[in-house]
């Protein structure tokens, strides 16, 4: 994600992240000035200016020529983030309970909505967490397996590569990269791929026989890496 991508998470338009960014570096500007600089065709500039206004990401500075002034970058964010707390409680406050559903297979698609669902998962895992990944992974996992470990869980990762994680129980085995397979609580499961695309695909389930699969998978593993450990003593 670049700042104009970041920007625009905010509500921003395109045109809207491109001429905030102008107006901070370059201090007040007519409109005129600011489709000049940017290259925005002039209407869509003014349209643009006007949206930062509405947004709260710049002001007018009254004169014989308005200018435009970019509100600073740690009030604009900060009020970005309480308006979004807002948001975010009125949603959980008045958005009905999500009805549970049968012990169905949820594909979650998408590299960044495969992370959260990663830790979402670990995060909310109350005995244990299972994880089989490669090295190329372990860093996506890193943070919220330390603190599952700091919350006493039992967290055991079957690994290739020599990455250590402090109170994590590790197995070494030569993987493939690119594939995960997740347990946890010996409840829900999360296989797939996962190679930083949009592209990346996994699939998400409760249903005991894909756990109860998984869980022997996994198994499998751990007894291959202690004989591959064996014939290196």
């Amino acid at each position: 994600m670049n700042l104009i991508e970041g920007l625009m998470k905010t509500g921003l338009t395109k045109n809207e992240s491109e001429l905030y960014i102008v107006l901070c570096r370059e201090g007040q500007l007519t409109g005129y000035e600011a489709a000049k600089i940017s290259g925005i065709p002039r209407a869509n500039a003014y349209q643009a200016l006007s949206g930062l206004v509405d947004k709260g990401a710049a002001c007018v500075v009254e004169g014989a020529v308005p200018r435009y002034v970019a509100v600073p970058v740690e009030e604009y964010c900060s009020n970005f983030l309480l308006h979004m707390k807002e948001v975010v409680e009125l949603i959980r406050k008045e958005c009905p309970n999500i009805h549970e559903s049968a012990e169905g297979y949820i594909t979650i698609s998408g590299f960044q909505n495969i992370l959260d669902k990663i830790r979402t998962l670990i995060g909310d895992a109350i005995e244990r967490v299972y994880v089989s990944i490669s090295e190329n992974e372990i860093e996506y996992f890193k943070e919220p397996l330390e603190a599952a470990v700091a919350k006493g869980l039992k967290v055991v990762a079957i690994i290739s590569g020599d990455f250590e994680l402090k109170g994590v129980i590790t197995h070494k085995i030569n993987k493939s990269s690119g594939q995960i397979r997740l347990i946890a609580d010996s409840s829900y499961v999360l296989t797939g791929t996962i190679t930083g695309s949009n592209d990346d695909i996994c699939l998400f389930s409760k249903n005991k026989p894909l756990v109860e699969l998984l869980k022997d998978s996994l198994k499998n593993e751990i007894r291959l890496s202690e004989v591959e450990g064996s014939k290196k003593e």
